[in-house]
């Protein structure tokens, strides 16, 4: 990224000063800022204008920050505040300040140690998020984050609870959700559980520890066919420094049914770290 790209376009939003761009998707742009009541670093999202639905989806959302900046856990990305004002309506959060997981995977050397804390971390961190009535919905490599000391926060998850308020936001959720780590249950178009978060950890958990994607096909139409029917080579064949016990176990993760995979992401934590302990 140029340094053109990761400056703001704007000095300031509301009490922020804005001295980067870190990033910008669907749903907007994401800003580093200094709290200048506070002193704090943050990580402030700026909503795109055609986000919100209407005045009920505003109101909903401001309430859900409100009740999600009480959580607080050391593996998951804090949540402040949320500002509707003339500059726009914006949202602001922990700021992290090293790389994603994505990058990890992309860049690191293969440790099988290693990998496993990272998994366990981020299987503490979806267990309290789904323990306070959170889901993700949109779990992958690039949402989460690591701190300069190497603790992986899970960032960027769903702030509308596992009600159906997401459905009646976001119309077709499969469609919202990055094709490589959708549930079947959601390209069904069924209610989505705590479940389907760990359905996405399991294929990050594939490329992880098999060291390549499950799916190698090229439409998004076959790869929901793939999610839907089909399953891909145990991890340990795909890659034999992966041990075929921790095959097993992601096998299970991304198994169809959800009445197939894991009690939740606890049993996962308790059953990785046994692994990491007899050193597998």
């Amino acid at each position: 990224m140029s340094q053109d790209t990761l400056t703001p376009d704007r000095p300031t939003l509301y009490h922020y000063k804005l001295d980067q761009i870190l990033g910008e998707g669907g749903t907007g742009r994401v800003y580093r800022g200094i709290d200048t009541i506070k002193g704090d670093v943050a990580a402030v999202k700026l909503f795109h204008e055609n986000f919100f639905r209407n005045a009920l989806h505003v109101r909903d959302l401001a309430k859900s920050i409100k009740r999600s900046n009480k959580l607080s856990h050391p593996n998951v990305v804090g949540i402040f505040e949320f500002i509707d004002g003339k500059d726009g309506r914006c949202m602001s959060m922990e700021y992290v300040d090293g790389p994603n997981l994505k990058w990890y995977i992309l860049n690191r050397p293969w440790n099988i140690q290693e990998r496993l804390n990272i998994t366990i971390s981020i299987c503490s961190g979806l267990q309290y998020l789904h323990d306070n009535g959170f889901m993700h919905h949109d779990f992958k490599p690039s949402n989460v984050l690591f701190t300069r000391r190497g603790v992986p926060k899970v960032a960027d998850f769903s702030l509308y609870g596992n009600s159906y308020l997401l459905e009646l936001f976001a119309g077709a959720v499969g469609e919202q959700i990055t094709p490589m780590f959708v549930a079947p249950e959601f390209i069904r178009r069924e209610k989505a559980t705590p479940s389907a978060d760990q359905y996405s950890l399991g294929i990050t958990m594939y490329m992880m520890f098999a060291d390549r994607v499950p799916f190698p096909v090229d439409s998004i139409q076959r790869l929901y066919q793939c999610h839907l029917h089909y399953l891909p080579d145990h991890p340990s064949q795909a890659n034999p420094k992966c041990p075929r016990a921790l095959g097993d176990v992601i096998m299970k993760m991304i198994a169809k049914k959800t009445s197939d995979r894991f009690r939740d992401c606890d049993e996962i934590r308790a059953i990785l770290t046994t692994m990491n302990q007899s050193r597998i």
